[in-house]
């Protein structure tokens, strides 16, 4: 459950601060206070609300992950079979960072495993990157120019799969601020959740309406303190 924010207490204490600039740092405290208006008690909301608005994030941004990882696993299947991370011919048209991070990831499995994974497991390994990196255009010829209907079966006419590419990383591009922990204030919210609802719908429209209809993403938005 995201953070309340009616329940915040209305002022910042000395010992608070003093916490403040020992353990979250000066540097960093100081980017909530300039988007305040170096008014500190609005800082503070400001930073438990960036807090709250990661923690709702986190719902639309698993779900748009798997939805992606999966239709392109879907994709993959399609062309090379399902046992694609082993391929000989499906690693030839990999690029070769793409192959770097399917090898780290068999190697991480059975170090700690002691056992050889399976293509599910090598795809739960993967990141988004990897998924994203995917849709760039220089997989249009081996994947795309026959298969974008195929995982995208919901792209209007005069959608493209470079706008599917720019949409997905920007995605990206929230979810690895969320996950770094960077601040999201300075960030236009509506179009990175409008992002993750658009890569839905080419997907599957009832995944984007469920993840529509239980998001707290909105309410939080909204709630950004003044």
């Amino acid at each position: 459950m995201p953070i309340r924010q009616d329940r915040i207490p209305a002022s910042v204490t000395p010992t608070l601060m003093a916490a403040f600039n020992r353990t979250i740092s000066p540097e960093r405290w100081r980017t909530y206070e300039r988007a305040a208006g170096f008014h500190t008690d609005t800082a503070h909301r400001l930073y438990l609300w960036n807090a709250a608005v990661g923690q709702g994030f986190h719902y639309p941004l698993q779900t748009v992950e798997v939805c992606l990882r999966n239709v392109i696993h879907l994709t993959l299947t399609d062309i090379y079979g399902a046992n694609w991370a082993f391929d000989d011919r499906c690693r030839k048209m990999f690029r070769p960072n793409q192959v770097v991070n399917i090898t780290k990831a068999e190697r991480r499995y059975r170090s700690i495993f002691n056992a050889d994974a399976t293509t599910p497991q090598i795809i739960a390994s993967l990141s988004l990157g990897f998924w994203v990196a995917m849709l760039s255009g220089a997989y249009d010829r081996a994947l795309w120019s026959s298969h974008s209907r195929y995982a995208f079966p919901h792209l209007s006419r005069t959608d493209t799969m470079s706008e599917v590419s720019q949409t997905a990383m920007r995605v990206q591009a929230l979810r690895n601020r969320i996950f770094h922990q960077e601040p999201l204030i300075g960030h236009n919210l509506s179009e990175d959740y409008a992002a993750i609802l658009r890569l839905l719908g080419w997907i599957c429209p009832e995944m984007r309406e469920w993840v529509r209809r239980h998001t707290s993403v909105p309410r939080i938005i909204r709630e950004r303190p003044r």
